[in-house]
Parts: C-alpha cells; structure tokens; sequence
C-alpha cells in the first residue's frame, strides 16, 4: 500500500492533487511547442539581425545604381564621420569581419534625407513581417496565456512586452508606462541587439544617431504585431529614442536603454 501511494504521489493525477484542469494540460502542451522550436546561437542572431542594417543599404544603392566601393574613402563635411564609426567597435569575442558593414552605415549617415528614409522604410517593412509573423506563431498556437477574444490594447502590448521580446531578443521589455487612452512606453534598458556596441557614458548626440537605424526593426515588429490583430498602420505610431538606464543597473558597454514610444488611435 505505501509502495502504491508512494508511486502516485509524483503523478499529477494523484489523489492529493488531483487530475490536470484544461488550463494545465493546455501550459505544458505549449511549454512542450516552445521547447520544439529551433534554437540559434544568441550572438550569431544578434549580428545577423544588425547586418540587417547594412544589407538595406546596400541594396539601397544597387537599386540606384550606385554600387558601393569597400575601398572608397568615405568622409562627413566635418571630417569626424568615420572616427565616430571606429568608436562603434565590436567587442572582441564577436569575430566578424565587418568592415564593409562600416562602409555602408557611412554611406547611411551622410545619404539625403529621400534615400535614407527609403532604407529606414525597408528595415520598418522588415520588421513588420517578423511581428505578423510572431503573431501566426505565438497567438495562433493555442497560446494559453491569450484569450485571443478578450484581448485588449492593454493586454496586445503585454503580449508585446512578454512574450514578443523575449521570443526574439530572449528577454523582457523592463518597463510598460500607459495613460490609458492608446500611448505606451516600452523601455528597454538593455536592448540586446546594440549591447556589442561600445560607447562612453557622455556619447555625443552624433554618436547615437549612427546606431538610430538599429532601432528601426524593432519598431516594425511592435507595428507588425499591432497590424495582424486589426489596428492599421494609419492608427500606429511607433518611435524609438535613447533614454539613461537607471542608476543602480549593472553597467553595459553601451551606456543607453531604448524607450519605443507606441501611440495607437482609439476609437471614438
């Protein structure tokens, strides 16, 4: 008898437990479909996703016709362009050679302003499909943590913050801020895909304009998430900006977090 009950006590179907509700059985079979998902190297998908970067540049310059020499000298009207791009090295225990990377992000920084949005358009339009994407993969999948009918703004930017981030940059948004009326802040205090980048603490506001277009993707997953579950891309704005990480945050080398300013129109 105490051999039986000893056996049964470690079933979750146990006497004293009891038989696993709906809600139970539902958890572990979408833990068992989260674990079945392809796993990549962290650092190898953080590198591939910033050459996002360069890659729409240089198609960019394809498209136009201008094809980018790696050996042309590339220079701002100041002069300074190209040591400010030096001090966005890499850390060592990235090893890539990412020279020509460098060459297009110059061209990026010092392009007209018609042609840069063109690329800024194609990495938002990017990161849209990785967000409608995500919500086939993640909403679609018998999620039961998301009651797809009772899902409001509110509980789409959670979802966002929750299990969007941590999907694809394998963790959290730090902060959600909301007045309640369609405006949100996701702050981001140590966004994983500019964390390689090395900056000083008093990074000069050209310095910090170099890595804006990393953020662009992220706000087009934001964008893509919100446009598969039936807000429009005329009722979202998305903006990104650098913003000081909290003092008692272990220091990074990047000296930055990132707040995605996030206003969608609400029905009168």
């Amino acid at each position: 008898m105490s051999s039986t009950h000893s056996n049964n006590a470690g079933s979750p179907q146990s006497a004293s437990q009891g038989p696993l509700t709906e809600q139970q059985r539902a958890q572990q079979q979408y833990q068992i479909f989260e674990n079945s998902l392809p796993k990549v190297s962290q650092s190898a998908y953080q590198i591939l996703l910033n050459e996002m970067v360069p890659l729409a540049m240089g198609i960019e310059k394809q498209l136009s016709g201008d094809i980018v020499s790696p050996d042309s000298n590339v220079t701002s009207e100041n002069g300074n362009l190209s040591s400010m791009i030096k001090k966005l090295r890499i850390e060592e225990h990235h090893t890539v050679d990412i020279m020509h990377s460098h060459h297009l992000i110059q061209e990026l920084c010092k392009t007209e302003e018609e042609e840069k949005e063109r690329v800024l358009a194609r990495l938002r339009n990017i990161g849209l499909q990785i967000g409608s994407k995500l919500s086939e993969l993640l909403i679609f999948s018998n999620n039961p943590n998301l009651k797809f009918k009772e899902m409001d703004l509110l509980l789409i930017m959670k979802f966002i913050c929750r299990d969007v981030w941590k999907q694809v940059f394998g963790k959290q948004i730090d902060n959600l801020k909301t007045n309640h009326r369609g405006t949100f802040y996701l702050l981001d205090y140590d966004y994983r895909p500019i964390q390689s980048f090395s900056l000083d603490e008093d990074a000069k506001d050209e310095e910090l304009k170099i890595i804006e277009p990393f953020l662009e993707i992220p706000m087009g997953i934001i964008r893509g998430v919100l446009s598969s579950l039936g807000y429009s891309s005329e009722e979202v704005i998305c903006l990104a900006s650098f913003i000081d990480r909290p003092t008692d945050r272990p220091k990074t080398t990047f000296p930055k977090g990132v707040s995605f300013h996030v206003q969608v129109t609400m029905p009168q």
